[in-house]
């Protein structure tokens, strides 16, 4: 039986090798999209077993991982980086997709071990990855280890910050004066063991704690 496969490219005309090469094979069945629309409209209309993104891709990874797994066919994601890229890597598995494979891998194959199920990821990158994500979920654990010593207030001022408001933003939304949101702040700082505004808004958004922040600032005005 053919492997329905959906494959994203916006460089329409320049494919890479590999995904110029795929669909040669009697067992899998290619059909092109462009972008995130029709990829999800492509992948929904032929119930698609692989959806392979070729990278680099315009718009948000992990959106379009969540809307691919969320159709009734559940089709696997592989994404195709023209380098073998440990940080893409990294990147990619985060945002939801399932598979990673470079210019040097065979395409054909990598959809084929997909969509039996196989993890798939370039041998040589594995162990760096692993390390990786590991210290990730340490740094993750740490970082909100510190967000739970944080006041109510606290949370809502970094919440604030998160979302790119300054001293006189937060003061305004909050109903508070300038000189106390400052105050706020600089009890954060210390409180995250950070130097700046800049520290405190990357240690929420780079350890993925931006929603769970959210969450707790809603908990605490319902």
């Amino acid at each position: 039986m053919s492997i329905s496969t959906v494959l994203v490219d916006a460089r329409e005309g320049s494919r890479t090798p590999p995904a110029a090469s795929l669909g040669a094979s009697d067992d899998v069945t290619v059909v092109s999209a462009h972008d995130a629309a029709s990829a999800l409209l492509q992948a929904e209309r032929v119930a698609a077993q692989v959806v392979v993104i070729v990278a680099p891709f315009a718009g948000s990874l992990t959106t379009v991982c969540t809307s691919l797994h969320a159709l009734d066919s559940q089709p696997k994601i592989l994404l195709l980086d023209g380098d073998a890229d440990e940080e893409m890597l990294l990147q990619s598995i985060e945002a939801g997709v399932d598979g990673y494979a470079s210019a040097e891998d065979d395409l054909t194959d990598a959809v084929r071990r997909i969509a039996r199920g196989e993890a798939v990821i370039p041998p040589s990158m594995l162990g760096s990855l692993l390390r990786r994500l590991i210290q990730r979920r340490r740094d993750e654990a740490s970082a909100a280890d510190r967000l739970v010593g944080l006041t109510p207030r606290e949370r809502e001022v970094l919440s604030l910050l998160v979302r790119g408001l300054d001293h006189r933003g937060i003061a305004t939304t909050l109903f508070i004066s300038p000189e106390t949101a400052r105050t706020h702040v600089q009890r954060i700082l210390r409180k995250l063991d950070v130097h700046s505004r800049a520290e405190a808004v990357a240690l929420v958004s780079q350890t993925g704690l931006a929603d769970r922040l959210e969450r707790m600032v809603d908990g605490r005005a319902s």
